[in-house]
């Protein structure tokens, strides 16, 4: 998936190792320490900030813009087994895909292909 913009990059989140795989993975975002070190993720050099939580937490809505066709992205998210909380909706030409990561966080997958 090629993202080219992030609304936040705070995250709040309770299994920071789900979390870290989630993002890597369906996002196609770089690790940024090795292996052996906790695993942070960066987009276009800014760090990816994912807050551990101790207590029920509130979910965030993060809006995140990429550069693929709604068939890509609808492809992308079959082939990661990433379910979507609602039907893809448009607004002025955008189309927009309604997803949550597995801490409960809400995203708006965003593109104008």
């Amino acid at each position: 998936m090629r993202v080219s913009s992030f609304s936040t990059f705070k995250i709040p989140v309770a299994d920071l190792d789900r979390a870290v795989r989630f993002y890597r993975e369906v996002f196609d975002l770089p690790s940024t320490f090795s292996a052996h070190e906790k695993s942070h993720l960066s987009f276009q050099g800014e760090p990816l900030i994912f807050e551990p939580i101790q207590t029920e937490m509130n979910p965030t809505t993060l809006t995140i813009t990429v550069q693929d066709t709604p068939q890509a992205i609808e492809n992308h998210l079959i082939n990661y087994d990433v379910p979507q909380i609602a039907p893809m909706t448009t607004d002025k030409g955008t189309s927009i895909f309604h997803i949550a990561d597995f801490e409960g966080n809400h995203i708006n997958l965003c593109t104008k292909k």
